[in-house]
This record gives C-alpha cells, sequence and structure tokens, in this order.
C-alpha cells in the first residue's frame, strides 16, 4: 500500500515507522519544519528546553522498543527523572506541601487534608477500586460506567480540601485541566491505567529530552527512500472513497494532490472534520465534540543562585492560581538558575490573541507573586512555547460518546490515531499510531 499519514507528532511517526516495517511505502505530512508536534526540544543558552511533554512513563514498553530499535535506547544516552518527578503543592500560598505519588494513597497522607475528609474518602474506595479493577488500560471505554460525573464535582462531596490542593493542582499540572474538564471514569481508568502502563518510573534522553525519540524519527525518515517525508507542508483537505485516498496541500506557492491508498489522521481530533468534508454526520459529531486544553510553556534564565527556592512549586486555583499552574528552579551552579512554569488551560484562553511579549510579562507577574523570593531577579532571557491545543480534555459524556464512535466501526482506507481514542502520555499516543497501522494493514 501507498498511505498517507497526515501529521507527524508521536502518534503519526509511531504509524509510519509500523508502516514501513511491513514494507508499506508512506508519505508523512507535517505542517511544521520539525516533526514532534508536542514531544519536541530546543537548545537554548546550552540547555535542552522541551516543548511539551517532559518524561516517558516507565513501562510504556512500546517506548522502549521504538527507541531500541532507532539505536538510541543505550544507558548512557538515558536519564531516570523518578526522582525529579516529585512536587511540591503550594498551600494558601505560604506552606508548601510534598504531593507524594500521584494516587489515593498519598492523599490519605496529605496533611493538609482534615481527618474528617479523609475518612469520607476513604468511603469512596471501593467504587473507585472496582472500576480500577475492571479497567482494560488500552480501552478508555471501559470505564463507561463512570462516565456520568464530573470528577471534581464527585469528590468535593467528600473532601473539598483534596479536589483544592490535591486533584486540581496536579490536573492543572499534567494537563492544564480545570475542574469541568475530567469525568470521574476518566480520572479512576487513567489511574488503572497509568499502574498498567507506567509502574514507579520515568525516564527520558540526556540530550534533547523527550524531544530526542521524535528528532531521531525524523531522522530516520529522511534516510528511508521508502518514506517521503514532507515537512512545513499544510493539509488543505482528504477525500477517500472506494477506490483510495486524495490529500490537497501546499507549502508556499506550490500545491499538489497527493494520491494513494489509503490515509492515517493523525492530527488533533477538534482538526479532523475540517479536513475531511466527506466525513459522514455521526462521524463528525463526534470530532466536533472534541476539545483540548492549552499548557504553555514559559522558560527563564535567571541572573540568581536557586539558593532558598524549592525545586517545584504545584499552585491550586483555590489560592487564585488560575492561569499558571506549577513552576520549576534548576540551579546551573553558575550564579543562574533555569527556571519554567506552565500554563493552565483557563490562562491560555484568557490570553489567546495576546502577543509573545505580553504572555511573557504576565508569566513572570505570576511567578513574582507564587514565589516572592525571585522579585527583583533580573530576568537574563526567556521564551513561551505555546501550546493552545496541548492535552484533550475528557469531560463528563466523552467516555460514551468514544464508544458511540468507535461502534460505527472502521472506515475503508481512513484510519485515526491520538491522544483523544486513549490517554495523552507520549507512549500512549505513540501506541494509537501502531494501532492505525495494524488497522490499515488488517484491512488492506
Amino acid at each position: 500500500m501507498r498511505v498517507i499519514v497526515v501529521g507527524a507528532g508521536i502518534a503519526g511517526l509511531g504509524a509510519a515507522y509500523r508502516l514501513r516495517e511491513e514494507g508499506h511505502e508512506v508519505v508523512l505530512i507535517e505542517k511544521d519544519e520539525e516533526a514532534g508536534g508536542r514531544c519536541r526540544a530546543v537548545q537554548w543558552h546550552g540547555i535542552w528546553a522541551v516543548t511539551g511533554a517532559f518524561a516517558f512513563l516507565g513501562a510504556e514498553t512500546n517506548l522502549i522498543e521504538q527507541a531500541t530499535k532507532l539505536g538510541i535506547y543505550e544507558p548512557g544516552l538515558l536519564a531516570d527523572l523518578t526522582a525529579a518527578h516529585r512536587w511540591n503543592v503550594l498551600v494558601k500560598r505560604g506552606k508548601a506541601v510534598d504531593f507524594g505519588a500521584f494516587d489515593m494513597t498519598s492523599a490519605a497522607k496529605h496533611p493538609s487534608i482534615p481527618l474528617g475528609e479523609k475518612a469520607r474518602l476513604l468511603a469512596t474506595l471501593p467504587v473507585l477500586a472496582r472500576q480500577m479493577m475492571a479497567s482494560d488500560p488500552h480501552d478508555l471505554t471501559s470505564a463507561l460506567a463512570l462516565d456520568d460525573v464530573n470528577a471534581c464535582e464527585y469528590f468535593r462531596r467528600y473532601s473539598p480540601t483534596f479536589v483544592d490542593y490535591f486533584l486540581e493542582p496536579c490536573m492543572g499540572m499534567f494537563c492544564g485541566y480545570g475542574e469541568d474538564d475530567f469525568s470521574l471514569g476518566w480520572a479512576a481508568w487513567s489511574s488503572s491505567g497509568r499502574l498498567s502502563w507506567a509502574g514507579n518510573s520515568m525516564w527520558s534522553f540526556k540530550e534533547r529530552g523527550a524531544g530526542h525519540l521524535t528528532w531521531s524519527l525524523q531522522e530516520h525518515f529522511a534516510q528511508d527512500e521508502g518514506c517521503d517525508l514532507r515537512t512545513g507542508w499544510t493539509v488543505d483537505a482528504v477525500h477517500h472513497d472506494t477506490n483510495g485516498v486524495r490529500v490537497r496541500a501546499h507549502r508556499g506557492d506550490s500545491a499538489e494532490l497527493i494520491a494513494g491508498d489509503a490515509v492515517v489522521m493523525a492530527v488533533p481530533g477538534n482538526h479532523v472534520s475540517r479536513l475531511m468534508p466527506g466525513l459522514d454526520a455521526r462521524r463528525r459529531d463526534f470530532f466536533d465534540r472534541i476539545d483540548y486544553a492549552g499548557h504553555h510553556i514559559v522558560y527563564y534564565l535567571l541572573d540568581r543562585p536557586k539558593g532558598e527556592l524549592l525545586d517545584t512549586y504545584v499552585l491550586p486555583a483555590a489560592d487564585g492560581f488560575r492561569r499558571t499552574g506549577n513552576l520549576r528552579f534548576t540551579d546551573l551552579g553558575n550564579g543562574r538558575t533555569f527556571a519554567h512554569s506552565q500554563w493552565k488551560d483557563w490562562g491560555c484562553r484568557q490570553h489567546a490573541h495576546a502577543s509573545d511579549e505580553e504572555l511573557l510579562a504576565i508569566s513572570w507577574s505570576d511567578v513574582e507573586d507564587a514565589v516572592p523570593q525571585v522579585r527583583g531577579t533580573r530576568v537574563i532571557d526567556s521564551f513561551i512555547s505555546k501550546q493552545p491545543h496541548a492535552i484533550c480534555k475528557r469531560p463528563k459524556g466523552f467516555i460514551r460518546g468514544l464508544k458511540d464512535f468507535r461502534s460505527l466501526g472502521a472506515l475503508p482506507r481512513v484510519a485515526f490515531c491520538g491522544d483523544y481514542l486513549t490517554n495523552s502520555t507520549v507512549g500512549q499516543s505513540h501506541w494509537s499510531g501502531l494501532q492505525a497501522a495494524e488497522e490499515l494493514m488488517a484491512g488492506g
């Protein structure tokens, strides 16, 4: 087959690699000049600054297998980030409390949650445990039973403190989510999925961080005569029928109609309907309901040693931090400190039309507000990686919509992949690409 893969994020790259393994010809189209989507890195003041994903989950073995095939999974190239991914939540703008792990056991030990609320939280465990035991970590629809209630709404009945100083800050930090952006079903399933996929470890690469994987895949495809890699090309429309697929794309003033036997749609779910004018009404309805959380990352080079600053601060919306979700500080050992902050979706939307300069000024004011010790510090340099469509939201009703979408079956010559079909980790997004390739090959 000649397969056109639209989108060279980690899902599209995974699909393209699997198809090439089986000898299929691939045309890989990416609108940016570099592949990788939200899993990339840039060189900045001698530091590899990732522009999206920070780490890989330890038991996502498909990533380990992919890195091994590329020849980059070697001890000297790897970084164990397990210890580095411990976070402190800033409670009531004063006390920093260690999060511990992101599970109910750690919540039960959280010193800021009153004993009465902890007891009420324990009463929720049997329902959640049953769902977690029944969950298939590869299938979000296995959590349909708890899809009809918002997670924060549910837990607030039992422990407002747990929501304000554990659940919301955790989801805001990792996903940019607000309180209405994820259902109880997804929260329970993702906990089960994380236990099954991740174990207790996180890792990355010493060079380029998480972006080293997608950079290596791009380098691989650039040398592969069976892959027509087209970065900097924008797809305008995808048409499909029983005879094949046709993709209209352009780069600058150059336009082309690219023909193939099949297509993998590896773009964010909320872009699919626009690109596929011939999509049927029921599938279009599913894609039109998909929304993404923004998750900007701002980097700073500070003219000061880290000193008394903690490594991390997670900022709760309950204390007024609706825009910035977390801060991290790393001492460079030369009198300077490398820092970054990550925004929640609320802030990204509120300032959607602001310039980069305006966003940088707003972001630094949030840093000074959260950590007054940095006031007066000279910011040597800063830049922002804008991610307005970073992570798929899973509000109540999302899982049912996904189940209904899957019940429609496969489209001839078309496969879909991306985080909206599973979870938003790098490994699960990559796995969705592998599944899309397998689906096309089975149908071909």
